[in-house]
């Protein structure tokens, strides 16, 4: 079967190609969520980055790359091949960086190339073709792990072609994007799907009040109380399969609602992207969730990304805006670097904790399995992973006891808590111990 392209085309080589989405060495402009994933893994609008280049780009098998040390963990989530290179060379290959969003003009001109090409953007490698039997691909087949360097240098002789393509360079443009996404991914989606709809087994109450209908999609299985407000005049609202809206919920548009998620009450402000199965109340505003989390309770997240398995304690609030209105430096771990925006809020990895009435300070970034609490401001700009207490009172958290808690948190949800997390854990564990030990000791220092 051959794919038909958008401008009615046929696709006849790119099925028999292999995909390749790619991660290259700018992973850390993205942590605390990139400590235990790619940046292609993360969420921009409704779909994870990677799901973009698939819907886009037709393969006969779809890989990825990423760090040797969490290609175990990346196959067993996403479920497909990591750093695995093997038949490269009979079937030729199209090699796309992850930190690139797909877009059908982009995709038109990849699913396009017949002979070897290296497209650039600013510099920057944004796709690559290796045809079936070049000695590029030779030797990326014998490749048995990945190395983006490694990998730039074999194809490095390839023709080079300059695009224009939409790139994430650091977390906070998740932000500032989202809002677009959400509505570029809805309009694919409901094209691909016939339309905006209300699936027939939803339950949609007579008194829950819809602006602006035809810019709204509830998916099947959704449940919809009285006294909600659906308002999609400022842009599309998507409800995935199962979700429960409760009543007293605001949603506006642009918005995306995952699967199995309950909103519990309160408002949901425009650009938000709320992944599966959370349970989320209180007000939101242009923030991501990547999903298994929870905000059920009062309290205002802004301009926020939070992992999976996030749990937030009642009345938690972040700051997202400065007393003078200047633009918010963000400090990932590395020292502070200037947004160039006025308003970020929080980036909360995965598995971190906080207590009732804790107040985050605004650009703060908290790191994996980390658990603060004892309510007032967290003064901090960067809490690295592993941490528990408060501002000038941390010590570290015990792996053995961070392990046995999440193991209990994801099985509630009928996730396994598998041999590769627990790996993971402790890798992150080890890597950050430098990190952890000067931070622990400078905030002590500091309180006197």
């Amino acid at each position: 079967m051959y794919i038909v392209n958008s401008h009615g085309g046929i696709d006849r080589k790119m099925e028999e190609r292999l995909l390749y989405i790619i991660e290259d060495d700018d992973y850390g402009n993205f942590g605390p969520l990139t400590v235990n994933r790619a940046v292609y893994q993360l969420r921009l609008g409704i779909d994870l980055l990677h799901e973009k280049w698939t819907s886009f780009i037709p393969a006969s098998e779809t890989r990825l790359t990423i760090r040797n040390e969490l290609a175990g963990i990346a196959s067993e989530k996403i479920g497909m091949r990591c750093n695995d290179f093997r038949g490269v060379a009979s079937s030729g290959a199209v090699f796309v960086n992850g930190r690139y969003i797909a877009d059908s003009s982009l995709a038109e001109t990849i699913r396009s190339l017949d002979k070897a090409q290296i497209l650039l953007c600013e510099g920057n490698l944004v796709a690559a073709f290796v045809p079936a039997g070049s000695a590029e691909a030779s030797d990326l087949e014998r490749l048995k792990f990945w190395g983006y360097g490694h990998f730039k240098e074999i194809i490095k002789k390839i023709p080079k072609k300059d695009v224009i393509a939409t790139e994430v360079k650091h977390i906070w443009d998740f932000i500032r994007l989202n809002p677009e996404q959400i509505s570029a991914d809805f309009e694919r989606i409901t094209q691909d799907a016939g339309g905006a709809s209300i699936a027939e087994s939803s339950l949609v109450d007579a008194g829950c009040t819809i602006h602006n209908r035809c810019a709204v999609r509830i998916a099947e299985g959704v449940k919809i109380d009285s006294q909600v407000v659906i308002d999609a005049r400022g842009g599309p609202v998507y409800i995935g399969f199962g979700a429960r809206i409760e009543p007293h919920t605001r949603i506006e548009g642009p918005c995306y609602v995952g699967e199995n998620t309950i909103l519990a009450g309160g408002k949901i402000r425009e650009g938000c992207s709320i992944g599966p199965v959370c349970k989320v109340g209180g007000e939101l505003e242009e923030s991501i969730i990547l999903g298994h989390s929870n905000k059920f309770h009062d309290g205002f997240l802004g301009h926020a990304y939070l992992g999976e398995w996030v749990n937030l304690g009642a009345m938690t609030t972040n700051s997202d805006l400065k007393n003078n209105y200047g633009t918010i430096r963000v400090d990932l771990g590395e020292g502070q670097q200037d947004t160039g925006m006025t308003k970020v809020g929080s980036f909360i990895g995965d598995h971190v904790k906080t207590g009732i009435g804790t107040m985050l300070n605004t650009g703060i970034s908290l790191g994996f399995a980390t658990n603060v609490f004892g309510a007032g401001l967290v003064a901090d700009k960067f809490v690295p992973p592993f941490c528990w207490g408060s501002s000038g009172n941390y010590a570290e958290y015990d792996i053995e006891r961070a392990i046995a808690t999440a193991r209990v948190v994801v099985e509630r949800r009928n996730v396994a808590f598998t041999a590769e997390d627990e790996r993971v854990f402790r890798a992150v564990f080890e890597e950050s111990l430098e990190k952890r030990a000067h931070f622990i000791d400078s905030s002590k220092s500091d309180r006197g």
